[in-house]
């Protein structure tokens, strides 16, 4: 479906905002103002100020010297000997602490431990607002809640109170669902190397990306390759890889390898439900991220792991808290109804339209300390970096009807900062129904480009890449959404998994990832990038270097148009003109990716280029760790790119993948690629190339072809409804209305470019001609255009044109008429020169022969001894020359003026010039100044004027004599009459007196305060001091029942004993059955002797434990103590009051005691014979078993048989009974038959029916058939070729010289074979049948022979005589093929 965007205009603008925010502090949302609260002015407001200002409670006191000094800490304080509980509830009437065994009482272990009220806590005899309790032993491990019974803040003293059951708004630890706090130490419950752990602070001096997600967010698609999904755990594995395929990688080593510096978590402080940011708990981490929910322990330890690992990977932590509103169910307004919320004068919640019901109330001094303490508390116990607060304005505020803000935010940094002044706070100030509708900014492109969602839109992802370069080479703090850089959607999904993280998305956008990560090497490469600064103009900017290692000058080139464009580099200090591109479409990275020079760039559509000067690039060198493969997509012939290349980038020795879903355009056919689609980053640039065949763009286009020439224009229609951007060039073309587009001569050569949605393109070259091209260059002869075929009509004359056409030397007219190049003859430049050289020298054509000089260029100045000077032109041939009077310079005293152009003297001297200086003349007591160039007096002689010694006119210093110094003064000088000199510290004017204080003294003289005796403590005796004689006026100590006052000054005892006031605490005196509470100093009793009062073997009242005696214990019973009745020991196994019995089911028997359950002999099946247990005797209730045909139903249980057969019900299957020529149907469990015989239904040797396959037998086969089976009469096996139905004898006939003969041989015609015997099994060529001709051997036989040599008549054989057959036979298969071929060869003779 196309994407639609909905309810998320709002969004829109936030997401897009967020493209150039850099705010530390303010956040996104678009417009800041409006989330200040403006509250009213009420007597809710009145109050709880007044309740701040008396109660207020941090944490601290001041001790007797004047230190602040940590004190009593709000909430649980647990150690093994005591927890200690403080409340802070001002406008409570009661208060209890309830403890449990666990968290929820449907644990199977659940119990109610006790309840305990606490008191009101007393400073100097007044309530300070705290309830406390300390309860003695080690209560570590258990949960507890309070039972506040309250009033709201403007009914204090009244009794409209309310009761709430609430945990701890101070806790550390809870259980699952949050309602119960948990008692612990957490600083005792860390992972191993916790210790080591250090903060990993935001440096601000670096150009810092935050990395926002959720715990949940970041681990919980399937295809993370995490196991601990949505867990703390899950930032603790290395090694994930996305789906678990062992490529791409996820987790925490993907985040390194992104490049990231800080990692800022979405709230993960206990929240309520699904609702992160809806706190519950302030101080608590959330339970569902851990791997056990119900084990508060393992929740500590696995967020501190989390947080661990990430300081380990290098990562600041921010942790993101909405400090500014908070869930229904957290217990702080329930503490202290009516302050920690902000309400309306009616009582009835405010809100400053963010969405949130339970806004807290910042304006709350104590609310802001609970902040800045809260904040301390994640920063020391879990190493936080710093925090993110939610709707960060709402923590200022002002009053309805006043402008004046309270900037609380600013106090609360500065209190933090005194902690740890490297904590950072920043925040932004998204509405709850901002965050919930929140989209991502892949989406708005997608929803801006018609693309449709769930598809990779190749435009998209270039506009998308534009965009993040813009926000990446902005400067300061920039925060990305996990997910952002690997365009991640949150259209199609449900709200639950909308910000999950798709982690597909990293291998189907690889290209996208890899951009940001070459961005973050830039970033962490220019420190200019790290401070905030307002940018002007974002289409081009300058940043420049501060540090000698690192680049001089950035510039950056934002072009956000569909077309191509100049941008100029604004001059900015030092101006550079060569410069390297680091970022482009592309890839970006701190390696060149190519060079351009000047100020003017062209920069391509939707690109945003980064450069560096070429020189300082250079110098630095930069070096980057990633491998880079670049992955082309090309036409196979042509070598023409089809689309940009993408860029994958990785560190060296992580894996690669090529995404698969790059789109080309459509039309194209994949062929063949170049390179490994899945590989390995290395040091050197890796090529992955993919064929493409080529497509036909005139297929496309009517009116115009590919690398057609045209004359004047070219007009045309594009036929593809496909391609909606038709461009010539860098311009785009608009149809007629008839969808005609033109191409005009002034264009030229153009490469036509039809683009389609997706902004895939295909091209076509034109060529338009101004001119037409004619075949004949006289117009006054017919000629035709070669190009469009246009006739051109002879013309009766040639039509010179009125301008002359000229050269650098010549000049002519041309003829007008078109396609005419008849011309005038040429003439050559010439001119007069009128002898100055600023005139030009012109032709009559308008060419200028000799050009005009801007100025004369003259020479020296030259005297001419009468107060002028003159100087001539320089240039050859010019006679121009200046004279003018001498000038400048200035006649003095000495010397007449010096002529500042030539240099002479002239005029006469100026005795009022003087050439020298103003000075003073002094002497002891007075001063003159005169010239010292000629002597000249300024002024009289005249005393000087002194002060401190020192002349105020003339600046004399006086050179002092006479007076004399004491130990208070200095000599004063005769002439000056100033102090001057040292004081004489042994001349005194005084005398020796005591300084004392109530407990030191010091001997000094009254004239110069020099000490005799140095401060000392006094030296007390009996009251009084020994050295200096004080006397102690005593104060201080308390007089106790067992001792006076003793003096804190001088440790003398000046009262008498109080016997009201102990000095000891009250203990109970304990005995086996009894108790009182008695003061340990004076032994004086508080109580009567009185009986324990047991519960569990403890006495509730004074807690005393009951050592046990008595009674016995039995197996089912501990034995009960004599003293307080309690059950104590162990329970005794083997004493039972009960017997052995059997315990039996249908297949198993145990023997066990009746009182107690122990099991003698333990449970075993039965063990059977004849259907009854011979162990237990249990008779077996038979079932289950099938009867069948062959045998009756088995009982199931014990094996038995136990019913008859069945003979209708059979335990085989039906089967075929076959014999050579019939069939019948029976079961092959007992033979009982279905169906009757009857004969096979052949096909193929094949039976129809049943399958049986015939076993052929019978019949007789010949040469050309085979034999025919007597069962199925189908022909089978192979041909008999010893058969033959008519074989022919031939009988032997004998050759003579014209004709061949043959011997006897039988032939048939059946399978066309010869044979030598009649019986067909000697089987012969056709040519072994054939006799040779009789050749004429008379004349060699007669000049061979001699006298004794008889003439013998040759004979052949007669046929039909079979005496000689066996003898002819083996001479013709010894010789008589050969000689048969050699006669069937030779040629006939004549």
């Amino acid at each position: 479906m196309k994407y639609l965007n909905l309810k998320k205009i709002t969004a829109v603008v936030l997401s897009i905002g967020m493209v150039f925010s850099s705010s530390a502090v303010t956040g996104f949302a678009a417009d800041n103002s409006k989330k200040i609260a403006t509250i009213p002015n009420s007597y809710i407001n009145k109050v709880a100020e007044d309740i701040d200002n008396e109660y207020f409670y941090d944490g601290t006191y001041v001790d007797d010297w004047g230190h602040t000094r940590k004190g009593r800490q709000l909430g649980a304080t647990y150690t093994k000997q005591s927890t200690e509980f403080l409340l802070w509830a001002p406008a409570a009437t009661y208060v209890k602490v309830n403890i449990y065994a666990t968290g929820d009482d449907n644990d199977s272990n659940a119990r109610d431990i006790g309840t305990y009220a606490l008191e009101k806590m007393l400073v100097n005899g007044e309530w300070n607002g705290l309830w406390i309790i300390t309860l003695i032993g080690d209560w570590g491990g258990l949960y507890y809640d309070y039972t506040i019974t309250t009033t709201d803040i403007t009914h204090i003293g009244s009794d409209r109170t309310t009761k709430y059951k609430i945990q701890d708004p101070y806790s550390v630890a809870v259980s699952k669902d949050g309602k119960r706090s948990y008692i612990t130490d957490t600083s005792s419950v860390s992972p191993e190397g916790w210790d080591s752990d250090r903060h990993v602070y935001v440096d601000s001096t670096k150009a810092n990306t935050v990395y926002k997600i959720s715990v949940k967010d970041f681990s919980s698609d399937t295809a993370s390759g995490m196991t601990a999904g949505g867990k703390y755990s899950a930032f603790t594995e290395k090694g994930a890889k996305v789906n678990s395929a062992g490529e791409l990688v996820s987790g925490i080593d993907y985040l390194k390898e992104l490049g990231v510096t800080t990692v800022q978590l979405a709230p993960f402080a206990d929240f309520d439900g699904d609702s992160e940011y809806e706190i519950l708990n302030y101080n608590v981490p959330e339970a569902s991220y851990a791997s056990n929910p119900s084990d508060s322990k393992t929740v500590i330890k696995e967020c501190k792991e989390m947080i661990q690992a990430l300081h380990s990977a290098g990562f600041s932590v921010v942790m993101e808290m909405p400090y500014t509103h908070a869930s229904e169910e957290n217990p702080l307004e329930k503490s202290v109804p009516w302050f920690y919320y902000r309400l309306n004068t009616d009582g009835t919640r405010y809100t400053t339209n963010t969405g949130y019901d339970n806004e807290l109330a910042t304006e709350r001094k104590m609310y802001r300390n609970y902040m800045v303490n809260s904040m301390k508390y994640w920063a020391e116990e879990y190493h936080v970096d710093g925090f993110s607060l939610d709707l960060i304005d709402c923590v200022n505020v002002k009053y309805k009807g006043s402008s004046h803000v309270y900037k609380w935010l600013d106090e609360i940094k500065t209190s933090l900062a005194k902690e740890d002044a490297n904590l950072v706070i920043w925040g932004d100030n998204y509405t709850k129904e901002e965050r919930q509708n929140k989209t991502s900014f892949y989406d708005e492109i997608i929803g801006s480009t018609g693309g449709t969602y769930g598809e990779r839109n190749e435009k998209a992802v270039k506009i998308y890449k534009q965009k993040a370069a813009m926000k990446y080479a902005n400067p300061g703090t920039l925060f990305m959404d996990g997910g952002e850089e690997m365009c991640n959607s949150v259209e199609g999904t449900t709200l639950a998994d909308s910000s999950y993280v798709e982690w597909k998305d990293s291998a189907e956008y690889a290209d996208v990832v890899s951009y940001y990560r070459g961005l973050m090497e830039i970033r962490k490469a220019f420190s200019p990038l790290a401070k905030s600064q307002t940018i002007k103009k974002s289409e081009a900017y300058v940043l420049a270097g501060t540090k000698d290692d690192e680049w001089n000058t950035m510039a950056v080139l934002n072009n956000e148009s569909d077309v191509s464009k100049e941008i100029t580099i604004p001059v900015q200090g030092r101006a550079a003109t060569d410069w390297v591109v680091i970022a482009n479409g592309e890839s970006a990275g701190v390696v060149s990716l190519g060079e351009v020079a000047g100020s003017v760039i062209t920069v391509p559509a939707y690109t945003t280029m980064i450069l560096v000067d070429k020189e300082s690039f250079d110098d630095v060198a930069v070096t980057s760790g990633k491998g880079k493969v670049i992955v082309n997509y090309v036409i196979k012939d042509s070598e023409q790119k089809l689309r940009e290349s993408i860029t994958l980038q990785g560190t060296s020795g992580t894996n690669y993948a090529v995404p698969e879903n790059i789109k080309i355009p459509s039309g194209y056919t994949f062929l063949s690629k170049t390179g490994d689609e899945k590989g390995v980053y290395t040091s050197e640039t890796q090529t992955v190339t993919y064929y493409y065949n080529a497509i036909n763009p005139d297929t496309v286009v009517d009116g115009i072809k590919n690398n057609g020439v045209y004359c004047e224009k070219a007009q045309f229609k594009v036929t593809s409804s496909d391609y909606t951007q038709v461009m010539a060039g860098n311009k785009t073309l608009t149809p007629d209305a008839d969808g005609i587009y033109t191409v005009s001569a002034a264009d030229g050569t153009q490469i036509i470019t039809l683009t389609d949605n997706e902004g895939y393109s295909i091209y076509l070259s034109v060529t338009v001609n101004a001119n037409h091209t004619i075949d004949n260059s006289d117009c006054t002869k017919e000629s035709i255009c070669s190009v469009c075929g246009k006739i051109f009509l002879a013309q009766a004359n040639h039509k010179f044109s009125d301008t002359w056409t000229k050269d650098d030397t010549y000049h002519w007219k041309v003829c007008e008429n078109d396609g005419c190049t008849v011309t005038t003859t040429k003439t050559k430049h010439s001119g007069t020169d009128d002898g100055d050289c600023t005139t030009p020298v012109i032709c009559e054509c308008g060419e200028i022969v000799t050009a005009a000089k801007s100025e004369h260029i003259y020479g020296e100045w030259k005297s001419n001894g009468n107060g002028t000077h003159t100087h001539k032109c320089t240039t050859a041939g010019c006679t121009i020359e200046e004279t003018e009077s001498c000038v400048g310079g200035a006649a003095t005293c000495k010397k007449r003026a010096v002529c500042t152009e030539c240099n002479a003297e002239y005029g006469t001297l100026n005795p009022a010039n003087h050439s020298g200086e103003q000075v003073w003349v002094q002497t002891e007591k007075t001063h003159q100044k005169k010239y010292d160039c000629c002597g000249a007096e300024v002024t009289n002689i005249a005393d000087h004027i002194w002060e401190n010694g020192h002349c105020t006119v003339c600046g004399y210093d006086c050179i002092h004599t006479g007076g004399k110094a004491t130990c208070t003064q200095k000599a004063v000088c005769n002439i000056c009459h100033s102090e001057y000199g040292e004081i004489n510290a042994d001349n005194h004017t005084g005398t020796e007196k005591w300084t004392q204080t109530a407990t030191t003294h010091e001997k000094k003289y009254d004239c110069c305060g020099k000490v005799t005796i140095e401060q000392e403590n006094h030296k007390w005796k009996d009251g009084v001091c020994e050295t200096c004689g004080y006397v102690c006026v005593h104060s201080g100590g308390e007089a106790t029942c067992t001792k006076g006052a003793v003096c804190e000054t001088c440790g003398k005892e000046y009262t008498d004993k109080d016997m009201a006031n102990h000095s000891g605490d009250q203990v109970w005196v304990q005995t086996e059955k009894t108790h009182q509470k008695k003061y340990d100093c004076c032994g004086a009793e508080v109580t009567n002797i009185a009986d324990h009062i047991w519960e569990n073997g403890h006495c509730t009242v004074c807690g005393y434990d009951c050592i046990h005696t008595g009674g016995k214990a039995t197996c089912t019973q501990k034995a009960v103590c004599n003293i307080c009745h309690s059950e104590y020991g162990e329970i005794n196994a083997d004493n039972h009051t009960g017997t052995e019995k059997w315990t039996q089911t249908a297949t198993t028997h145990e023997k066990r005691y009746d009182c107690c359950g122990k099991v003698t002999i333990a449970q075993e099946n039965h063990n059977w014979k004849d259907g009854a247990c011979e162990t237990c005797g249990y008779v077996c209730v038979h079932s289950g078993g099938e009867a069948t045909c062959t045998k009756g139903a088995v009982c199931e249980t014990c094996g038995k048989e136990y019913t008859d057969k069945d003979m209708a019900n059979h335990s085989g299957k039906l089967v075929w009974v076959q014999t050579e020529k019939t069939h019948k149907q029976a079961y092959d469990c007992c033979d009982k038959e279905v169906s009757t015989s009857e004969a096979h239904g052949w096909k193929n040797g094949v039976c129809t029916v049943c399958d049986y396959q015939c076993k052929h037998a019978g019949g007789s086969a010949t040469c050309v058939k085979k034999a025919v089976c007597t069962i199925c009469s189908e022909e089978y096996g192979t041909y008999n070729m010893s058969m033959h139905e008519d074989l022919q004898s031939v009988a032997a006939k004998a050759a003579t010289r014209t004709d061949e003969g043959n011997i006897e041989y039988w032939y048939c015609k059946d399978c066309d074979r010869y044979y030598i015997r009649q019986d067909g099994l000697v089987e012969i060529e056709k040519s072994q049948t054939v006799v040779a001709k009789i050749t004429d051997t008379t004349s060699l036989a007669d000049t061979c022979k001699d006298d004794n040599t008889e003439t013998v008549k040759e004979q052949a054989p007669d046929t039909g005589d079979n005496k000689h057959v066996f003898v002819w036979l083996l001479m013709f298969v010894i010789g008589g093929a050969a000689a048969g071929l050699t006669v069937k060869g030779k040629k006939p003779e004549n």
